[in-house]
């Protein structure tokens, strides 16, 4: 059985077993209820530390923030980040992948007839005032045109979302990338679904991973995770846990 083999292997493999993760308002990853951290991704974690025997502590950080944390151990675990170069030098990548939220350009609903970018290139060469969280990575395209300072002066950097979705409604902006799970949840959150919509803009597929510090896990460990997770894609507990938050995610 799988599951007897990832507890009776894991449990002894990190000492204590004591597991932080980032988190942020983050839904419907993260968030918070009545003193309790929920979500997809918290109700992931817990369940697989639970199957490892180990304990999950929870640390509320910004993005930027978060990863620094990690590359000096001080943070264990983060979870939906994309794989970069950078990052691998000092994240440990879980190799199970179980959900794919795309990142969308989401423009006010105003807009969506007239809207005719199939880039994010084509989009930057434009006036369009785009927004954007701080040291987040949407895509390898993304990555590449912010190095550019022809660029710059069409982005603007914020640290949370929840700012962006006002000043996109407000005229401010004129849209922002989210994962396609994360802005409809928002934008219904903010009673803002009849004025933000999310373009035909798709800016990555690419699936995002939890990742853990080199600096405080080790790569046994990173694998022992990886047998928990799938355990749950197997018997089910995976799919019921992301239909707990989004039931029209698909898997």
């Amino acid at each position: 059985m799988v599951l007897s083999s990832v507890l009776f292997y894991a449990a002894p493999s990190f000492g204590g077993c004591e597991i932080t993760i980032r988190w942020d308002d983050d839904p419907p990853y993260f968030m918070n209820q009545n003193d309790e951290v929920i979500g997809i991704d918290a109700d992931l974690g817990r369940e697989a530390m639970e199957r490892l025997g180990c304990s999950l502590s929870f640390k509320k950080l910004p993005w930027a923030r978060a990863l620094q944390e990690l590359r000096e151990g001080r943070v264990d675990m983060l979870s939906s980040a994309y794989r970069t170069s950078e990052r691998e030098q000092y994240a440990h990548y879980s190799e199970v992948i179980g959900l794919v939220s795309p990142n969308i350009l989401f423009i006010r609903q105003s807009e969506a007839d007239n809207f005719d970018f199939n880039g994010l290139r084509s989009l930057l060469e434009s006036d369009f005032r785009l927004g954007a969280q701080v040291s987040v990575s949407y895509s390898d395209e993304y990555s590449a045109l912010i190095q550019n300072p022809d660029y710059a002066e069409n982005i603007e950097f914020l640290p949370r979302r929840e700012l962006m979705w006002r000043m996109l409604a407000r005229n401010r902006l004129d849209g922002l990338i989210a994962s396609k799970l994360t802005g409809l949840y928002e934008i219904k959150e903010l009673g803002l679904s009849g004025r933000i919509a999310p373009s035909s803009l798709v800016v990555s597929n690419k699936p995002a991973y939890f990742v853990f510090s080199k600096a405080s896990v080790s790569s046994e460990f990173v694998a022992d995770f990886d047998q928990a997770l799938q355990s749950m894609l197997d018997d089910g507990t995976f799919s019921a846990i992301v239909n707990r938050y989004a039931p029209s995610a698909s898997q």
